[in-house]
């Protein structure tokens, strides 16, 4: 009874501030939060933003999207800035998780099969596990728990945080519905990213979309080697045709790895 009468003056309490808000002002924030990870032993930071609108309409329920390399705040800041800006008119405003990584070696790539690897890649590698475990057992159970939340869920990763965003999604089919990679890098340890996604498009079902758009640029080393692995495995998927698996792959006319970001994220949440 005590915690049925709490949640009322909650939600009373929610709907009174809620009518003291002007919509011309702007409420929303980011919260830098940290969260006991059992996966990691210790504690991890998040950042974590709220559209204005999370605040005008308390009744009302957001996606959200899991942005890795946020550690890097100009890399949040930009991905927010994006969101915010297209929100006023061609997409629904949404709450980012940013997820701070402290290595991004060990905690974005997979376990590495070929010895070789390891003189291109120092260890540790290979941590790509407990960052799945991190996100989808922690992180998620934390974001559920603590604001208002709907089931969509979207990802957006660079380079090798796009790299582990496939992996991701080969380990745990049904988290993400939406991805965006920039510039993933398929070829580390010999392609095992290729074989991975072709084992998971064969073996999958999808009852509803899945969707990727993933964007490369030209010109330097690193785009030059993952565009020849991103050109194998979209010749691949074009060919299997496979329900409700949704694969975009765009070359932009940008001579950067750096900067694939710029148009990569504005595009990619363009096209949902």
């Amino acid at each position: 009874m005590k915690s049925h009468f709490l949640f009322i003056c909650l939600i009373s309490y929610s709907y009174l501030f809620s009518q003291n808000l002007d919509e011309d002002k702007y409420y929303a924030e980011t919260k830098t939060i940290f969260i006991e990870s059992e996966i990691f032993g210790k504690k991890r930071e998040l950042e974590v933003f709220f559209p204005d609108e999370y605040f005008w309409h308390p009744e009302k329920k957001f996606s959200v999207l899991y942005l890795l390399d946020a550690q890097n705040f100009r890399i949040f800041n930009y991905v927010k800035g994006n969101i915010e800006l297209l929100s006023m008119n061609y997409m629904e405003p949404m709450i980012i998780v940013g997820i701070a990584t402290e290595d991004r070696w060990f905690e974005f790539l997979p376990k590495n099969n070929h010895p070789e690897t390891l003189k291109v890649y120092n260890p540790p590698i290979g941590g790509a596990d407990k960052l799945v475990f991190h996100i989808k057992n922690e992180v998620e159970s934390y974001i559920k728990n603590n604001f208002r939340v709907n089931k969509r869920r979207w990802g957006l990763g660079h380079s090798l945080g796009a790299t582990f965003l496939m992996y991701f999604n080969t380990k745990e089919k049904d988290f993400f519905d939406y991805n965006i990679l920039l510039s993933p890098n398929f070829s580390y340890d010999k392609e095992q990213m290729i074989d991975r996604i072709k084992d998971f498009v064969k073996k999958s079902v999808f009852d509803r979309e899945k969707v990727f758009h993933i964007y490369s640029g030209y010109g330097d080393s690193y785009e030059e080697q993952f565009n020849l692995s991103l050109k194998k495995i979209n010749s691949w998927i074009k060919a299997q045709k496979k329900h409700n698996f949704i694969w975009k792959y765009e070359r932009l006319n940008i001579n950067s790895h750096d900067k694939v970001w710029l148009e990569g994220v504005y595009k990619g949440l363009l096209r949902q």
